[in-house]
């Protein structure tokens, strides 16, 4: 037993012995393949034609800034080609060697560092022939460049030549920006056809950049100095001119400042030109504005005082006539009280306001006559006459409003009175009728609460009598009191109607109870008290009431049929 487990054991050795040779070889060539293929890169590399590009490149005798570039990017490839490549060729025979030796990690490791140094060889030597190839060409191309840069230059010297004068005092400073300009044309042919192209297109770059901003410059300056040197200053004159002219024709205005406000915008014109001449667009353009505003300001003030002086004269034209028309109303007002007072005994208030309203119309009247005598002598400005005229104004107008306030509640003083004589005549023959209506209805008594509201409606009727027939008639206290007896009227009248229903109801289902009373002894008890209260409380809700509960329950719905058909044929009062 213990021989065949020595076999197996030595089988099984033997086997992972040979599975690892198998493995060490696979992981051997696959390295080797590697190897190959980093020789081959690395092979491709060293013979890239650069050293003959630099020789190319070494042999246009460049100077200045493009001599330093060539320079810095020769200096580069020498230390690729005598340093990079034999670090490259040491590695490769350091991983071959451990590829050999079976030690696979380090040869990995190895193969992987190689692996990294070749791409970046291979991208440093991307940018060195790149950068030869930019030097190479960069004289072509900035003869090509230049002629576009000319064109632009030429059509902005023709722009300029062509009408000098829109530029105004900004012209010198173009010019000299048009030298510099052409001075940076010379710089740059001298740089790129003596052997530094790379400055050269830097000069270049700052030449197109300032034709680009000088152009841009050209294009905005003509409306700037038209708006400087012509519409501002005409604005400005005639500006100036009208004030003069509203000075002559006797304005005054509020402001006491516009003089040195108008030598103000004559100096900011004059020092807005500085701007223009150094081609600060920004501060000329946004002074220009700010005089457009303040020229705009004094205008409105012109033009608010003209309007005022138009709106004054017609105030001065209408006031006089209005107030005339309002002391005619207010001694109109005066004799209607003095009529009024010999019958009515009139309120204190509207007496006193009438009074308050003639002394107010005496102070108005001077205010209007002394602005009225110093028309052509006036020494405030129009605006603040117009708004003290609109105030005298606004004030009849308050006084306007009173008179027809108190004029209406004097017309409504008769009319008070015609209606409480009228309404005092229909109460007293509305009494005497609901009398004759309740008497006709044959009732056993007359129930106290209605006599109670019978003598109040009599006794307040007879108050508002007694009222109107007094020496001056408080019209105040007619109508409270004729306001108390409409009330006790309608009570009356709606309690008449309520007692004759229930009494009329309370018979006719007392009537139709009969048919019950033999047979059911609650409908007999409920007529016996029914008919008690009917006869001897003169509660005729009450009864009604009574016999219509017990009627319900032998007979439900009774009530309202007959409540239904009472409505349908009740008799109104004639009054």
């Amino acid at each position: 037993m213990s021989d065949n487990l020595l076999i197996i054991i030595m089988i099984v050795i033997a086997t992972l012995l040979i599975i690892a040779y198998v493995v060490a070889i696979l992981l051997r060539k696959r390295n080797e393949k590697r190897i190959a293929v980093l020789e081959g890169r690395k092979e491709e590399l060293y013979n890239l034609p650069v050293n003959d590009e630099v020789e190319a490149v070494k042999n246009m005798h460049l100077i200045g800034q493009s001599q330093i570039a060539f320079r810095e990017w020769n200096q580069k490839w020498v230390d690729l080609s005598l340093n990079s490549f034999a670090d490259i060729e040491n590695n490769l025979f350091e991983a071959e060697g451990y590829n050999n030796s079976f030690r696979f990690l380090k040869a990995q490791h190895k193969i992987d560092q190689i692996e990294s140094q070749i791409t970046l060889i291979e991208e440093d030597i991307a940018s060195i022939r790149n950068a030869l190839a930019d030097l190479e060409k960069q004289e072509s191309k900035n003869s090509g460049r230049v002629l576009h840069a000319l064109d632009l230059f030429e059509s902005l010297q023709k722009a300029v030549a062509e009408d000098s004068e829109k530029y105004g005092q900004a012209l010198p400073e173009i010019e000299k920006q048009l030298e510099n300009i052409q001075s940076e044309f010379s710089q740059f042919v001298t740089l790129n056809s003596s052997g530094d192209p790379v400055e050269a297109a830097g000069i270049l770059d700052n030449a197109e950049n300032h034709i680009l901003a000088l152009t841009h410059i050209v294009e905005r300056i003509p409306a700037i100095v038209t708006k400087l040197t012509t519409e501002l200053p005409d604005q400005l004159e005639d500006l100036e001119a009208g004030y003069r002219k509203l000075l002559d024709a006797n304005y005054h205005f509020v402001e006491t400042d516009i003089e040195s406000r108008l030598q103000l915008l004559y100096e900011a014109l004059k020092n807005n030109q500085e701007n223009i001449k150094k081609l600060e667009l920004d501060n000329a353009e946004y002074e220009n504005t700010q005089i457009q505003e303040e020229i705009n300001a004094l205008y409105n003030i012109f033009t608010r005082e003209i309007a005022s002086q138009k709106v004054v004269e017609n105030l001065l034209s209408t006031l006089p006539t209005y107030l005339d028309h309002l002391k005619d109303n207010n001694q109109v007002l005066v004799k209607d009280i003095e009529r009024l007072s010999k019958t009515y005994l009139m309120s204190e208030s509207d007496v006193n306001h009438v009074r308050r309203l003639q002394v107010d119309l005496d102070s108005l009247e001077v205010t209007v006559s002394d602005l009225t005598s110093e028309q052509e002598e006036y020494s405030e400005a129009y605006s603040v006459l117009e708004e003290r005229l609109e105030n005298v104004q606004a004030t009849l107008k308050e006084i306007e409003d009173d008179q027809v306030s108190v004029s209406e509640r004097l017309v409504q003083i008769e009319k008070d009175d015609v209606n409480a004589r009228q309404k005092a005549n229909v109460y007293v023959n509305r009494l005497h009728t609901i009398k004759r209506y309740m008497e006709k209805r044959n009732l056993p008594g007359i129930p106290q609460n209605f006599l109670k509201l019978f003598f109040a409606a009599s006794h307040s009727t007879e108050d508002l009598m007694a009222e109107l027939e007094q020496s001056q008639v408080n019209i105040e206290s007619v109508n409270r009191i004729l306001e108390i007896a409409t009330h006790d009227m309608e009570v009356l009248e709606t309690e008449t109607y309520s007692i004759v229903q229930y009494a009329t109801l309370t018979e006719q289902l007392l009537q139709y109870s009969n048919r019950y009373r033999s047979f059911d002894e609650g409908i007999q008890q409920a007529f016996h008290e029914s008919l008690e209260i009917f006869e001897n409380a003169f509660d005729y809700q009450a009864s009604f009431e009574k016999i219509s509960q017990a009627l319900e329950v032998a007979e439900p719905g009774v009530t309202n049929r007959f409540v239904s058909s009472y409505e349908k044929t009740r008799e109104i009062i004639r009054f």
